[in-house]
């Protein structure tokens, strides 16, 4: 799908307004995520937060991931617009992969512990950290370094890797009919979204909507039939709450799973349009949205908006 076709689609979703202003330059080159922004916030002084949390995207700066969360979290408007007292919380890392955090593949563990930390202190009732995991479930909960983190901050990690995880849902899509769906996503008052950012040889980019094929139970359709096509379809299903995207560092070859070349881009990006998030994304991996086929017709489906600019950008 190339530009032109790219803004067709965004205008039958009444998209065109704000994808024209902002995706493009005027030599068709991408505007990259790390230019300043006329409506960005600077600085370390915490940013005024008065328009809603869904307009807006928080790009928390830096390589400490506890400060990253709350820096982000902060410019969203606190976890308490997302979290009540007695929620249960639904947290969807990646750490799928039996390599360590220093390969880049899996989401940092500091970075979803942190998280975990502010949701129990939100008041939350649970905090279950899920994955439906390429290799055995223990080996990547322990070489992740994701149950440690999350039980050190009050959360529980576990995979949901046995067909009694799921239940039937109805997904309605041109492809993408019906799916086996995490229980625990559908139970949950809260979810949240937490990918990595990184490269992906079958999709581009691997961030939040195919981060999202891990609430599935038979990702091997969405492979058989149309990648593309099915993860969009999904990501149309049911959004999450918040998206939160580890881009501290990721590979920029030979993904998902690598080794790979890692690149640092020192930044955790945060959202209530996962599409917006993971737009920006892919200007990090240096690809247009328009370039990366499953965002170009999860815009048409109406998941979001792959705009990011239009947004009120917040820099911490």
């Amino acid at each position: 799908m190339n530009r032109r076709d790219f803004i067709k689609t965004a205008a039958s979703a009444g998209l065109a307004s704000v994808i024209l202003p902002g995706c493009f330059s005027q030599s068709g080159s991408p505007v990259l995520p790390d230019q300043s922004q006329k409506n960005s916030h600077q600085g370390s002084q915490r940013p005024e937060v008065a328009s809603p949390a869904r307009s807006r995207l928080a790009i928390a700066e830096g390589t400490d991931p506890e400060t990253l969360i709350e820096k982000g979290l902060g410019a969203m408007g606190g976890i308490g617009q997302f979290v009540k007292a007695g929620n249960i919380v639904v947290i969807k890392p990646n750490f799928s992969n039996t390599r360590g955090p220093e390969a880049a593949v899996t989401t940092n563990p500091i970075l979803v512990g942190a998280l975990v930390r502010q949701c129990v202190q939100a008041g939350a009732k649970e905090v279950r950290v899920i994955d439906h995991t390429f290799y055995s479930g223990e080996m990547c909960l322990e070489a992740s370094g994701i149950r440690t983190a999350v039980a050190g901050a009050g959360g529980r990690a576990y995979t949901i890797n046995s067909r009694n995880d799921y239940n039937a849902v109805n997904i309605n899509g041109e492809i993408l009919k019906q799916a086996d769906y995490s229980k625990d996503v559908l139970e949950a008052d809260v979810f949240i979204n937490m990918p990595i950012l990184k490269q992906c040889d079958a999709t581009e980019i691997s961030a939040g909507l195919k981060n999202l094929m891990g609430v599935v139970w038979d990702r091997g359709f969405f492979h058989r039939t149309d990648l593309h096509q099915t993860i969009a379809e999904l990501a149309a299903y049911k959004k999450p709450t918040l998206t939160i995207l580890d881009a501290i560092k990721g590979i920029i070859a030979n993904g998902p799973s690598g080794p790979g070349p890692i690149k640092e881009w020192k930044q955790v990006v945060l959202g209530t349009d996962m599409l917006a998030v993971d737009a920006y994304g892919a200007g990090l991996l240096n690809f247009k949205p328009a370039d990366v086929r499953h965002l170009a017709i999860a815009a048409k489906l109406r998941v979001g908006n792959p705009d990011w600019q239009s947004l009120e950008i917040v820099r911490v």
